[in-house]
C-alpha cells in the first residue's frame, strides 16, 4: 500500500545488536482476484426473478463481466449493462464483493449457463447454471389439458366443484369412474395442480383407495390435516382417458364458516378420522 511504512531487521555479526529501520514506500504483495464460495445451480419458477450469484474477492482495479454461454453475449460489465433486454442488471452493493447478476421475469429461454468472468491474467471464470420451472409445475390450480374418455367411460367427482374447509381438518374426495361398455381403468391417478400425489408423499397422511366394480371405479383421496398449502386444483385421471376436478380453498378460523355452509362439508378430527377410514377398508369384511 503506497505511503505506508515497513520495518525492516537487520543482524549485525560479532555485536549483539538489532537495528530497526522504518522505510516509507512499502507495496504490499496480495493474491490476485479469486471467487469466493463454490458454484451453485439456481432454480426459479417461469415469471419470477433470478438472481445469479458471484462473489469476488481482491478484485482491484480488475472488472466483473456476466455473459451467457451459449450466445457469448456480454450481458454486463462492472455497473453497465451491455444487453438490449432490460430484464437483466448487476447487483453490487458499494465496498462488497458481490456481483449479483438480476433478471426480472424469467423465461424458459433463459435456462442455461452463464458466467461471471474477471479480466485477471490468467482470466478467471465461475459458471452459474439457471433451470427455469414451467409455472404449471408449481401452480397448484393449474388445470389439465381436456381429455375426453374413451369407449363411452364417463368421470365425474363427487360433491362440488368447490370445496371450503378449515384448516387441520380431513379433506376426503371421490372420482366415479362409470364403463358401462368396457372393463374399468387399471388405475386412476390423482394430481395437485400439475403434482401427481402418491400416498408415500413425504407430507403424509395421504390414504388413496379404489374400489372396483363391473360397471364402475371409485377412487378416494383423503388428506389429513389441511393446511392453506394444500388449497387448490385437485384432479382425477383415469388410465382409460377422461378427467375430473375440485377446487380446494383451505382457511383458518371464522374466514371459513359461510364458504363451508355453501360447500356442505364440515371440519372434523383428522388424525382419528384418517384412522377410521383406512381401517374400514383394510380390515376383511364378514361373510354373509
Amino acid at each position: 500500500m503506497q505511503g505506508a511504512k515497513c520495518s525492516t531487521m537487520v543482524f549485525i555479526p560479532h555485536l549483539s545488536l538489532c537495528l530497526v529501520f522504518a522505510t516509507t514506500g512499502c507495496r504490499s504483495w496480495s493474491s490476485g482476484p479469486a471467487f469466493v464460495g463454490s458454484a451453485v445451480n439456481v432454480t426459479v419458477s417461469e415469471g419470477k426473478h433470478a438472481f445469479l450469484p458471484c462473489r469476488v474477492s481482491n478484485l482491484g482495479d480488475k472488472s466483473v463481466t456476466w455473459l451467457k454461454r451459449r450466445s457469448l453475449h456480454i450481458i454486463t460489465a462492472g455497473l453497465l449493462t451491455y444487453s438490449p433486454d432490460d430484464r437483466y442488471r448487476v447487483l453490487h452493493p458499494a465496498q462488497s464483493e458481490e456481483w449479483t447478476l438480476h433478471i426480472r421475469t424469467v423465461q424458459a429461454g433463459d435456462s442455461g449457463w452463464y458466467e461471471c468472468q474477471v479480466n485477471s491474467d490468467p482470466k478467471i471464470t465461475r459458471p452459474v447454471y439457471l433451470i427455469v420451472q414451467d409455472k404449471s409445475h408449481t401452480d397448484p390450480y393449474y388445470t389439465h389439458e381436456l381429455e375426453m374418455p374413451r369407449n363411452g367411460t364417463s368421470v365425474q367427482m363427487a360433491g362440488a366443484s368447490e370445496v371450503h374447509i378449515q384448516r387441520g381438518s380431513v379433506l376426503s374426495m371421490a372420482c366415479t369412474v362409470d364403463h358401462t361398455d368396457q372393463e374399468g381403468p387399471r388405475s386412476v391417478v390423482w394430481y395437485h395442480g400439475a403434482t401427481r400425489i402418491r400416498y408415500d408423499d413425504p407430507r403424509g397422511g395421504i390414504a388413496i383407495k379404489t374400489e372396483k366394480t363391473a360397471q364402475r371405479t371409485v377412487s378416494r383421496l383423503m388428506l389429513s390435516g389441511v393446511s392453506p398449502e394444500d388449497s387448490g386444483r385437485y384432479t382425477c385421471r383415469p388410465e382409460t382417458g377422461g378427467t375430473a376436478a375440485v377446487t380446494v380453498h383451505v382457511q383458518s378460523g371464522q374466514q371459513h364458516q359461510a364458504a363451508v355452509q355453501q360447500s356442505g362439508h364440515s371440519a372434523s378430527r383428522p388424525s382419528l378420522i384418517l384412522l377410521v377410514w383406512s381401517l374400514s377398508h383394510l380390515l376383511p369384511r364378514p361373510s354373509t
